[in-house]
């Protein structure tokens, strides 16, 4: 069943406030996962109800999950991608900055999308081709030039050494391009701020269809510039995500990436 989104986006902010309410009272009951990573009983807890009430609604669609089913590739016909807590660790240690964040594809393409900041009450969303919005009201990138701009970086990657050494190498080509740059912990924090105009850009070492695919479409709505970190248009699959709010600032990340190769 083919979808231009609507539907599935209403259906999407209706649920991750719910789920919310459900489980934000929950005992954390934290613990590891894997190195440099938390997880806690909420997690599993928000990603259980949003998968429940996709099932329930949208019968046969395959749920790609950061807990319970972490696929690395968006499947063929209907798919939707859900991450409970995105910024565990921000949440776990009382910090404000982490959200829940879910997207909706056919074939492989978003076609709706939700970030909600539940510590801002703020739910972030689009619909492709039909803008991004901040609580039902239209937002859109800043559009500054790249000597102006703040630019959020990520976290620094811990998947392999060359991934850490490609951020950290984009970063000191950055840092005095630039008029500052943030880590705020969080994808969601990250690409919502970028597409209401906060901050001018935003990079992330990461393949998770979780932490990319809600961010990329709103991002995009919202008039940004999607770019691979390692240089180029971005595609699902590539090492991380760059989002652009001028094409100067798109310039000056190629140009990291250019500068990140020679040096490696």
């Amino acid at each position: 069943m083919k979808s231009d989104g609507k539907k599935e986006l209403a259906f999407l902010t209706r649920v991750m406030r719910e789920a919310w309410i459900k489980c934000e009272h929950l005992a954390l009951n934290t613990r590891g996962k894997g190195a440099f990573d938390l997880v806690t009983d909420m997690d599993v807890a928000m990603e259980r109800y949003i998968d429940g009430a996709i099932a329930e609604s949208f019968p046969g669609d395959v749920v790609v999950g950061e807990e319970l089913n972490p696929l690395r590739e968006l499947p063929a016909g209907r798919a939707w991608t859900v991450d409970p807590i995105d910024g565990t660790v921000n949440m776990a240690h009382g910090l404000p900055l982490f959200g829940v964040q879910c997207a909706f594809a056919v074939d492989g393409v978003p076609r709706a999308a939700a970030i909600y900041l539940p510590r801002y009450e703020e739910m972030y969303t689009a619909v492709r081709g039909g803008g991004a919005m901040l609580n039902g009201q239209p937002v859109s990138v800043s559009g500054r030039v790249a000597e102006d701009a703040v630019v959020s970086v990520g976290d620094y990657s811990h998947k392999t050494a060359a991934h850490a050494e490609g951020q950290i190498a984009r970063v000191r080509y950055l840092y005095d391009r630039v008029s500052k740059l943030r880590h705020f912990g969080a994808a969601s924090v990250a690409f919502a701020w970028f597409s209401s105009g906060r901050t001018d850009g935003m990079m992330m070492y990461t393949r998770n269809l979780w932490d990319i695919v809600p961010g990329w479409l709103i991002a995009e709505e919202a008039g940004g510039i999607a770019l691979s970190v390692n240089g180029g248009e971005y595609a699902l699959g590539t090492d991380g995500i760059v989002v652009c709010a001028s094409e100067s600032i798109a310039a000056l990340f190629e140009e990291a990436a250019a500068a990140a190769k020679e040096g490696s």
